[in-house]
Order: structure tokens, then sequence, then C-alpha cells
């Protein structure tokens, strides 16, 4: 059963640049997350727009879109949490042996309180990721 997406992907060199400059700054040891509203004029069918910028410094081609794919899935855990009509960009600090459920909690918190997610709308689905 597919369900519907989560996110969309930012695309264009300039929407990274505006939420790279003008959007809110939170970071911790492993992961830098900067957020901002969509503009009015962009108009999506999904809640966020998601954007992840991964260095050649972090490591090789496999880390890198090993981390890519950690931060999709972590994403995705949060569901409905997510608040709608923001542009997300997510940047690694020191995350090379990361694990899902740490990235899940980092995003967490650092989207909480940049305002992009309200924590505990989506409980369940929470406690069975962690569960299972």
């Amino acid at each position: 059963m597919r369900t519907r997406a989560l996110y969309t992907p930012l695309r264009r060199r300039a929407d990274f640049g505006l939420v790279h400059t003008k959007g809110k700054r939170k970071g911790d040891a492993l992961l830098q997350v900067r957020a901002l509203p969509s503009p009015a004029s962009v108009v999506v069918s999904t809640p966020i727009r998601l954007g992840i910028i991964v260095s050649k410094k972090f490591g090789s081609a496999v880390e890198r879109n090993r981390f890519k794919r950690i931060v999709r899935a972590a994403v995705r855990n949060l569901g409905v949490e997510l608040h709608p009509g923001w542009d997300i960009l997510i940047l690694p600090r020191a995350a090379h042996e990361a694990k899902m459920p740490a990235v899940r909690d980092a995003l967490r918190c650092l989207l909480t309180a940049i305002g992009a997610l309200t924590p505990g709308a989506d409980n369940e689905s929470g406690q069975e990721a962690t569960q299972g």
C-alpha cells in the first residue's frame, strides 16, 4: 500500500540559497538544520520541501548517500508531526557513524526548536519504529 508523500525535494539552486541564507538555524553535535516557511508563490501537494547538503569533505559517495538515506527515513518517520509549508535544509556535522534513531531524535529536537514540528502528534508510529 502506497502512502502519501511527506516531502518533495528542494530542486532549484535559488531555493537552496534562500533557505541557507534566510532560514532559521539550529544545530547540535550531529546535524545542522535550516528552515524557512515556503514562499506563498510555491504550491506543493506535500507538507514540506526537503533539501540535504552533504559535501565531499564528509566522505566517499557511499557514506554521503548512506547519510541521505538515513535522513530521508528519519523525516518519513516523523510523519504527521511536520507542520506544512516549510522548506527544510539538513547538513551533517559529525554524523559518520550515526544510526537512524539518533538522527530522528536530533531532527525532532531541532525542528521543534525551529517551530516546524509538533512533538507527540504521532506517538503511535514513533513507538512502532523504535520497537521494530
